[in-house]
């Protein structure tokens, strides 16, 4: 019965990833989500239903449209696979729970404002925004551990990034990052948050030099920050108390 759920919460996910799809691509006329179909962005031919199964539709078409065979780009697929494996971590952790509704939600939003930030380097604010204000609502009571805890972790997660987005004039990074380093805080609690900012800057890190590498660039060349925070969220708030125990228990005792 497990496995069953936790495809139909992976399943779920897919079909959530599929529409912020749609409001990455539609982010700068946001209207149109609600009132017109689902187009080629080559051709303009109206999709059908079974062109927007999710991660199926893309595998049955290889990966071109349906009606002018140009390459379908690999966002689409990708978005819907990490959402969907996102919601199936959130179900084995939380099943169907409030909790499940409550972090799906944010992430889907940060969802969103990794994958915008991904292709333009900016962070859409209504979307920030919208997950800040959640996790400050409930971060405390979803993350169970007390307000102040919440409030210290925004500070240390929040006020590093924000020392780091000032002292380089927003050259390392934007101050689109420093709201969702309070939301990592506000979901993490204190300690777990100084656990989270550390996994976002070794993660950042490693993919920063493989992709140097793989790409010939030198250290200036810039990545958005964004994602490695928002990978980091749902990393700690998986893992990071166990890590931070057996941290504690191994090293400070």
């Amino acid at each position: 019965m497990f496995y069953f759920l936790l495809a139909i919460a992976f399943i779920f996910g897919l079909s959530i990833g599929s529409f912020l799809n749609v409001l990455v691509l539609r982010m700068d006329s946001l209207n149109t989500v609600w009132n017109t179909r689902s187009h080629c962005p080559n051709c303009k031919h109206t999709l059908a239903w079974y062109d927007l199964v999710p991660l199926f539709s893309y595998a049955i078409l290889r990966g071109r449209c349906r009606y002018c065979r140009k390459p379908i780009s690999w966002q689409y697929p990708l978005v819907e696979l990490i959402t969907g494996t996102i919601f199936g971590v959130l179900f084995a952790k939380y099943g169907f729970d409030l909790s499940l509704l409550y972090y799906g939600v944010i992430f889907s939003l940060l969802m969103v404002v990794a994958v915008y930030d991904i292709k333009t380097q900016l962070v859409p604010e209504y979307f920030v925004w919208g997950a800040l204000i959640l996790a400050l609502l409930g971060g405390w009571y979803f993350g169970n551990f007390g307000f102040l805890s919440m409030i210290y972790g925004g500070l240390v997660s929040g006020g590093l990034l924000a020392i780091l987005v000032y002292a380089s004039r927003e050259k390392w990074m934007g101050a689109g990052d420093i709201k969702i380093g309070l939301i990592l805080g506000f979901l993490l609690g204190y300690p777990i948050a100084i656990f989270g900012i550390f996994a976002s800057f070794l993660i950042g890190a490693v993919i920063g030099l493989i992709y140097i590498y793989f790409k010939r660039k030198t250290i200036k060349a810039s990545l958005p920050f964004a994602p490695f925070i928002i990978f980091s969220i749902l990393f700690a708030l998986i893992i990071g108390q166990t890590v931070f125990d057996w941290y504690w228990g191994t090293f400070l005792y």
